[in-house]
């Protein structure tokens, strides 16, 4: 049993069998990658730890949906995909500096791969300087990615649904903007001149924002997970992030993950289980809901639900996501999937012997 299986059985207990048999091994064939039914979803329940500013691409301030009728708070999935993107580059990143003999044991000597991907800021000489992605790394590999340099691409296997709030509120407030040049709330749009001639604008504006205390239902897909993939998802997927819009001043989301079911395919929908849970505006009533939901979801299909209690949370809160054991195989993962992917498509091969 490796290393991260290991931790998994840790942190899962006994429940660890009922994931099992949908996780996935990868071993550098094309038949390793070639798409079957194994999937693992996640429900969670965030909480806005404060206000919390939801923007559309338009001129809205919040992102709203209808459910029971009434409209809810929405933080889209591709919003919080990108949080937990910049999160697992960032540990890569931290991996990677503590690691990097045995990072570059496992792609030994095709290593340059670094020196071109964004995952290299601060580890080369271009510090601050947003380049490519590399197509190599565990990000890549889970999240998925596409490089003009590459005969291949990687689809995401980290999908998921919007988190819907289980209410309705959310609140404007007005705010005065002070001008850089004048120190004062009138903001003169065509310098000295317009003072003179009276012409100005006002400095006031508004923002719509979630309360804290909202709490919003999402769910998570993994497809195919390796156990280490479903190891540092489900540690990710444990913290606090920071969402939205002015996340320097606010936007932080306490998420709790609830449940996770292993079946052939994703188990219900994040607007199903809000449905439910509507109005709920204690986490652990809510957690109550949701988790019958799920359990009742995952009975229909015949496949087993595990439980995330305080036990669970624990022993994430302890795992070292730097052991270099753990590392190791989650890179090596990462490079089995590309060799899969590279053997499955037919392009030039990224295996080489060490020594060679």
């Amino acid at each position: 049993m490796s290393m991260s299986e290991k931790k998994l059985r840790d942190v899962l207990g006994e429940d660890y069998e009922k994931v099992k048999p949908y996780l996935h091994h990868y071993n550098g064939k094309a038949e390793s990658v070639k798409p079957v039914a194994k999937s693992i979803t996640i429900y969670y329940i965030a909480r806005a730890a404060d206000r919390l500013t939801i923007r559309t691409e338009g001129e809205d301030d919040i992102i709203l949906s209808e459910i029971v009728r009434r409209t809810v708070p929405t933080i889209i999935f591709r919003k919080l995909k990108a949080v937990y993107l910049r999160m697992f580059m960032e540990l890569a990143r931290l991996q990677w500096a503590k690691h990097e003999g045995a990072i570059k044991g496992v792609w030994f000597p095709d290593v340059n791969f670094i020196n071109s991907c964004s995952l290299a800021v601060g580890l080369v000489a271009e510090k601050g300087a947003m380049l490519g992605r590399c197509m190599k790394c565990p990000v890549d590999v889970l999240m998925g990615a596409t490089s003009a340099r590459e005969e291949y691409n990687l689809v995401s296997r980290f999908v998921g649904d919007a988190a819907y709030a289980l209410s309705s509120d959310f609140e404007k407030r007005l705010g005065i903007a002070v001008d850089e040049v004048s120190h004062t709330t009138i903001m003169l749009t065509g310098g000295e001149k317009e003072a003179r001639v009276g012409e100005r604008t006002g400095g006031v504006y508004s923002m719509a924002f979630v309360p804290p205390g909202t709490l919003f239902v999402g769910k998570v897909v993994l497809f195919m997970p390796s156990p280490p993939e479903l190891l540092y998802s489900l540690w990710l997927l444990s913290r606090p992030i920071r969402a939205g819009a002015r996340t320097s001043v606010q936007g932080t989301l306490e998420v709790v993950p609830v449940a996770l079911i292993g079946d052939l395919y994703e188990v219900g929908t994040a607007y199903e289980a809000s449905e439910r849970a509507y109005g709920k505006a204690d986490l652990a009533e809510a957690k109550e809901v949701v988790l019958k939901y799920v359990e009742s979801e995952a009975y229909s299909s015949g496949s087993g639900v595990v439980k995330i209690d305080e036990r669970t949370l624990g022993e994430l809160a302890k795992l070292d996501v730097l052991d270099g054991e753990l590392v190791k195989e989650l890179w090596e993962s990462a490079k089995k999937y590309v060799d899969g992917v590279v053997d499955y498509v037919g392009v030039g091969k990224t295996k080489a012997k060490k020594g060679s």
